[in-house]
């Protein structure tokens, strides 16, 4: 679900580009294969990384009030970076589903010798 709704966001980044042109072209184009990335969950934490930064070229056509949006969703794909794609993913499917088992030990007490 998270995948999903950070996928949505460059779609509206896109709207603050200035007019379609040469230079504008490609960010687009960048923004929308990495939110297909994201949503099916295939190299989950490269397209997140690579999002972050093509959100943050985004920056100075941003209104200050987009600016904090920009700057919380840069803060998510770290996020997504970090914890990975999440078991519902072509990812997990490739790769194997990881689980962190955490055993829990009494605590040492000291006393016995």
């Amino acid at each position: 679900m998270l995948r999903a709704c950070y996928a949505s966001v460059p779609f509206g980044i896109a709207a603050l580009l200035p007019p379609p042109g040469v230079g504008t072209t490609v960010p687009r184009v960048v923004a929308g294969v990495l939110a297909v990335l994201l949503v099916s969950g295939f190299a989950t934490r490269l397209a997140a990384l690579v999002l972050g930064l093509t959100v943050l070229a985004v920056l100075p056509f941003a209104s200050p009030l987009q600016q904090s949006l920009i700057a919380a969703h840069v803060g998510g794909c770290a996020a997504i970076a970090l914890l990975g794609p999440g078991a519902y993913s072509l990812d997990a499917r490739r790769h194997g589903h990881r689980v962190i088992h955490v055993q829990t030990r009494p605590p040492d007490r000291g006393g016995a010798d």
